[in-house]
């Protein structure tokens, strides 16, 4: 299984959507289409993809307001995908005691936490990206993979 984060998951229902999208959006303006054609080819399939509760909910929170034009397809995108990936559910006293916590916050510890589990954690977020290094976790970061491109 691969665990994905809430922006990660923002460029991959954009994508489904109509791949253009990706760059109109605040959180994700810095993806284009080939990042989401490269992010399809690391995910293989969706159903090998898990998604924590808290992450449908930040992109729930970001996309529903998306609007655009694009409403009606935005819900059957992420209904679709919900359907077909896993949904993990972590209780967040995991974090306690958890030193993590305290730079990466709630949603992205218990990411670090079910990615130890998982052949593949995808990211755009640099500062999970390194934690996920430092405990041996595969990491596609997506960020990383964008700011290089920029050189």
């Amino acid at each position: 299984m691969k665990i994905i984060d809430a922006n990660s998951l923002l460029v991959l229902i954009l994508g489904l959507m109509k791949p253009s999208l990706i760059g109109t959006h605040k959180k994700t303006s810095i993806y284009d289409e080939e990042d989401y054609t490269n992010l399809l080819a690391v995910i293989g399939t969706l159903d090998s993809l898990v998604v924590l509760p808290n992450i449908w909910t930040e992109v729930d929170n970001l996309l529903n307001r998306f609007n655009k034009g694009h409403k009606e397809l935005y819900i059957e995108k992420i209904i679709q995908t919900i359907k077909v990936t896993s949904e993990e559910y972590l209780k967040s006293s995991v974090v306690e005691g958890k030193f993590e916590f305290y730079n990466l916050g709630l949603t992205d510890t218990l990411i670090l936490e079910h990615g130890k589990n998982c052949e593949l954690l995808i990211t755009s977020d640099s500062t999970l990206s390194d934690y996920a290094h430092g405990y041996g976790i595969k990491v596609y970061d997506m960020k990383g993979i964008a700011t290089e491109k920029l050189k």
